[in-house]
């Protein structure tokens, strides 16, 4: 049997004024079991005024006194997706979007000032977590989208607690440069007991930060190329990944594998390493090519999904592929932005997270 797949993504366009915020924009791609395609749209507030218009559906903090509005607008879409109860949670730009599992209607926005370009997101009973991705803040919110407890990761490590960021509203301040955000520009959140596990583009490897003691290590994987995480999801004790270049890595203790040394020495131990990695090229699968983008990812039984193409400055398009660990091709399917919105004004559409309903 096929699952139930649910597909975010993003888009921007040319003209970094222009404000379609009144108008509802396709930012969900639905694929059922039966392989039948359903766009959803919503709307998207990106200023203040935008906020004030929408607030009915907005569940957090308006807008701070010192809130303003900026030239460069935000992009639309939804980027991170996990389900919770009757719910499935999808980040945006500046809030998390609480939308029925059944019908995908929009519930209501759940917002604050600390919550700016989101990637991944994490949600369980104790509340939703996010990141302030260009200042490395890991920021917990409840469900009422009120901050509970926030804190920043610097570049050694070093975890700490910045209460001036809260003073600023972030919500309506895009993106100010290409490429990654941040020092680390985190893409995968989860939390694990009394620990949060997060990945960076531009480490290729774990951060934990322990809740309890506030230290952050790393847990490094022992990767076989060049690499640059972007999405990830835990499925069976492994750790899943999409590299940007159209890889997936899949990343479990060595404890647990078949990964063993060549040869038995005695009297010396075996070389250190942490997390060992397989690695999936999807041109060496059945799909038979590099795509230009490689994001979201998913697993269900022995398939992996993951989102591919859409690049800045490719065609207005991006598709989902499944592969099983072995390449075998099990499902490919494309959403072209022709038969969902006007091609003239649109710069460009990515996938961005992909998850089974």
């Amino acid at each position: 049997m096929k699952p139930f797949l649910a597909v975010s993504f993003v888009h921007g366009y040319s003209d970094l004024k222009y404000n379609l915020s009144k108008e509802k924009l396709p930012a969900l791609w639905t694929i059922d079991s039966l392989n039948n395609s359903k766009i959803y749209s919503y709307i998207f507030p990106r200023n203040v005024s935008d906020f004030y218009e929408y607030k009915n559906v907005i569940s957090g903090t308006m807008p701070l006194d010192s809130a303003e509005d900026f030239k460069k607008l935000p992009r639309f879409g939804l980027t991170g997706l996990i389900k919770y109860k009757d719910n499935l949670y999808c980040g945006s730009w500046n809030g998390v979007y609480e939308i029925s599992k059944s019908d995908f209607t929009l519930k209501r926005i759940i917002s604050n000032q600390m919550m700016n370009d989101s990637h991944g997101i994490f949600v369980d009973e104790k509340g939703i977590i996010t990141v302030l991705t260009g200042k490395d803040t890991i920021v917990i919110s409840d469900f009422e989208g009120r901050i509970v407890d926030h804190f920043t990761i610097s570049n050694d490590l070093k975890v700490y607690k910045n209460s001036s960021l809260e003073k600023i509203d972030w919500r309506f301040l895009s993106k100010q440069f290409r490429g990654a955000t941040g020092l680390w520009h985190f893409n995968y959140v989860q939390r694990f007991g009394d620990e949060i596990w997060l990945t960076a583009r531009n480490l290729g490897a774990f951060i934990v930060v322990n809740l309890k003691t506030s230290k952050a290590h790393l847990r490094t994987m022992n990767q076989k190329t060049v690499v640059m995480l972007h999405d990830g999801v835990s499925y069976n004790d492994e750790y899943y990944f999409t590299s940007i270049d159209g890889k997936i890595l899949i990343a479990s203790d060595p404890k647990k594998t078949n990964f063993n040394p060549r040869e038995k020495i005695q009297n010396i131990d075996e070389f250190s390493r942490d997390l060992v990695c397989d690695l999936i090229r999807l041109e060496e699968t059945e799909y038979g090519k590099e795509p230009n983008w490689c994001r979201g990812i998913t697993c269900y039984e022995d398939t992996i999904f993951v989102t591919i193409d859409g690049r800045y400055g490719t065609d207005l398009s991006f598709g989902l592929l499944g592969v099983t660990r072995s390449g075998k091709k099990i499902l490919e399917k494309r959403l072209n932005w022709k038969d969902v919105g006007d091609i003239q004004k649109l710069r460009f559409v990515t996938g961005f997270d992909v998850i089974c309903l």
